[in-house]
């Protein structure tokens, strides 16, 4: 036996050397093959010249998409040629991902019981749970990308997972911890079952096809666990498959050598998903859907377009096909302008004759024999570029801008001083340019929450570990626990603690926590603790409806200038009606909009308040732990039983 490496490299390179191939089982080799007649189909029917991309094929679109979005310069096809973009497109792109940003977007879950109850306070709680859960995993870092992609290609894909994360190296190994997470699938990755149903019924799709070409680590890292017996089947690079009746296997692109690729057949109808890797199928025959993506109520991914072609096809038409005509139309524009000015500074000559002389003639400082000025005449009349050809280009120039839209602080140009009111509207008068772009990233959001929600539901009700109970000296299981700033309490600034449990607190828990709750905010550091029976609300038959609002984010110079606006009138009230102005309000608003704590002093009422009070709230949820944990109460369950 080879003697095993230190180094977890070399081990790796020797394991995968030796490694033998897989033979199918023929119920694997039927299965394997019925998915290879799928993905052949997926792929020819989307990749067929469509009116829809210009009589391109998908992929040709997507590259075509890309170049534009990034203002590519084509190679010059001579010497003479003026290569030229000038970018407008993506300035546009730029200027419209830029307002989508500023935007918030955060999604309020509406909860509703079987009789179509409204559950406000599961609503918060699963409002809350989401917004956590996307700042967990640095969510707005991914929008970048994400709506870059709506913006530029036909269709955007995200998929919902559950993931397991590394954290931090061990001894041995590294610390995990699992959580939701939200990734962007490039559309050349995706092959739909049905092309021609458009994506409000995306969950009817008769199966999807995802594509991924991975290096071996990552591979490992996803597949290995799945199935450690077959992984050692697994080697990257090229290979030919062993057992199937098909000849023909789909394959994107040769494989390097340190690649493995990958292929995820899922079907929602019919609740099946088999995931082959180097042409090895890793999932038992007949692995449920929901048993590895969860039961989300769908798909785990979502699709929408920018701006759909009708009802008939699944993809739509992204700005950067849309500006494609003025955007050639702008570069035809400004090359002949520039060619007529080169031929004003360097004419084209005739010479009058047999002579022939080469363009160095014309260098500083060249000297000539035997030729006179007489000899050469101009095969032009013009002295370049005139005021008309200016103006013609001046008006390409406002269309574009009139077609791709505008920016909210084009109105406010050339302004000193503004108010919040022409703020105000210039935003609106922006949305109302941007409508189609923010309505499809409001589609979008909407089904992310959805699905954000329903991750929830399916994970973090079931325990994340188990701890020792010294009070029952025994294991037992712990759930999730999360901590919301900035939350609303009691319409005050201040902590949301919402602890998963296996039951519901007790009589005695809720009076220690309503007291603790009131002595944090007799200190001014509000607080509120929300203990959620985990199994109740598993057990439920809740529906949820996503609302999702386009606004601008706090601290934004429109807030800003509508707050010094709203002081300006408070003060006019004050003065008529003689009551003052509450100065707790106001200094709570302006630190929420200016993102500043504790910038003013507290007044000696609330300094008395804190000195004379123990400041016992941040312990609440650890002294809860450790209350002995009994059953589920024996009484009806109903929904306002979970929290």
């Amino acid at each position: 036996m080879a003697k095993k490496s230190k180094s977890p490299l070399v081990q790796q390179a020797k394991e995968t050397a030796i490694r033998e191939g897989y033979r199918m089982t023929n119920e694997e080799a039927e299965q394997y093959g019925r998915i290879i007649d799928c993905i052949i189909q997926a792929r020819d029917e989307r990749e067929k010249s469509r009116e829809e991309f210009d009589h391109l094929s998908y992929e040709q679109t997507y590259l075509s998409n890309k170049r534009a979005a990034i203002s590519y310069l084509v190679p010059k096809r001579n010497d003479d040629e003026v290569r030229i973009n000038t970018g407008t497109t993506e300035k546009r792109i730029e200027l419209t991902l830029n307002e989508l940003l500023s935007l918030n977007l955060d999604g309020e879950v509406k909860t509703f019981d079987k009789d179509d109850n409204l559950l406000q306070d599961v609503s918060d709680i699963f409002t809350d749970l989401v917004q956590r859960t996307e700042q967990i995993e640095k969510s707005r870092d991914k929008d970048i990308f994400i709506y870059q992609e709506l913006l530029t290609q036909p269709s955007v894909f995200v998929e919902e997972l559950w993931i397991k994360e590394r954290v931090e190296p061990t001894l041995k190994s590294f610390r995990t911890r699992n959580r939701c997470e939200r990734r962007l699938v490039q559309g050349p990755q995706m092959y739909l079952g049905d092309i021609y149903l458009p994506d409000t019924r995306w969950n009817e799709q008769p199966f999807l096809i995802k594509y991924a070409r991975l290096n071996m680590d990552e591979a490992k890292f996803l597949f290995e666990e799945l199935n450690p017996k077959k992984w050692k089947h697994v080697k990257p690079g090229k290979y030919t498959t062993v057992g199937s009746p098909h000849e023909k296997i789909y394959r994107k692109a040769s494989l390097e050598s340190d690649e493995v690729e990958a292929f995820w057949y899922m079907s929602w109808p019919d609740n099946e998903v088999q995931i082959i890797v180097q042409g090895i199928p890793f999932l038992p025959l007949g692995t449920k859907y929901t048993e590895v993506f969860g039961n989300l109520g769908g798909y785990h991914i979502t699709m929408v377009s920018l701006k759909p072609y009708g009802g008939d096809f699944a993809y739509g038409k992204p700005l950067t096909q849309s500006a494609k005509t003025l955007q050639a139309l702008d570069n035809e524009t400004i090359r002949n302008l520039i060619r007529k000015f080169r031929q004003a500074l360097e004419p084209p000559t005739a010479i009058i004759g047999p002579r022939t002389f080469t363009r160095d003639i014309w260098n500083a400082g060249t000297i000539v024999h035997g030729i006179r000025k007489s000899d050469f005449e101009r095969l032009i009349d013009h002295q370049g570029v005139t005021n008309s050809e200016l103006a013609m280009f001046d008006l390409v120039e406002k269309k574009i801008n009139e077609f791709l839209g505008s920016s909210q602080q084009d109105p406010l140009e050339g302004k000193t001083q503004v108010t919040a009111t022409e703020l105000n509207l210039a935003q609106r008068q922006a949305i109302k340019m941007l409508g189609m772009a923010v309505l499809a990233v409001m589609r979008l959001k909407d089904r992310l929450v959805m699905l954000r929600v329903r991750n929830i539901l399916a994970n973090y009700t079931k325990p994340i570990g188990t701890e020792f109970d010294p009070i029952q000296n025994g294991v037992k299981e712990i759930y999730a626990r999360f901590t919301i700033e900035g939350a609303d309490v009691g319409g005050r600034t201040g902590q949301r603690i919402i602890q998963f449990m296996d039951r519901d607190l007790t009589a005695g828990e809720k009076d220690f926590v309503f007291g603790e709750e009131q002595k944090a905010a007799r200190q001014g550091k509000d607080f509120e603790f929300k203990g959620v029976n985990a199994k109740k609300l598993r057990d439920l038959e809740l529906y949820f409806y996503p609302v999702v609002s386009a606004k601008e984010r706090e601290s934004t110079q429109v807030d800003k200038a509508m707050m010094t606006e709203m002081l300006n009138q408070a003060q006019a009230v004050s003065a008529i009606t003689g009551r003052p102005i509450n100065a707790n309000k106001i200094i709570e608003k302006f630190e929420r909009v200016y993102k500043e704590r504790d910038l003013f002093e507290k007044d000696i009422g609330q300094l008395e308040q804190e000195l004379g009070t123990e400041p016992e709230g941040r312990g609440t949820e650890a002294r809860i732990g450790q209350r002995p944990r009994t059953g589920l109460s024996p009484q009806p369950m109903s929904a306002a039983d979970i929290v």
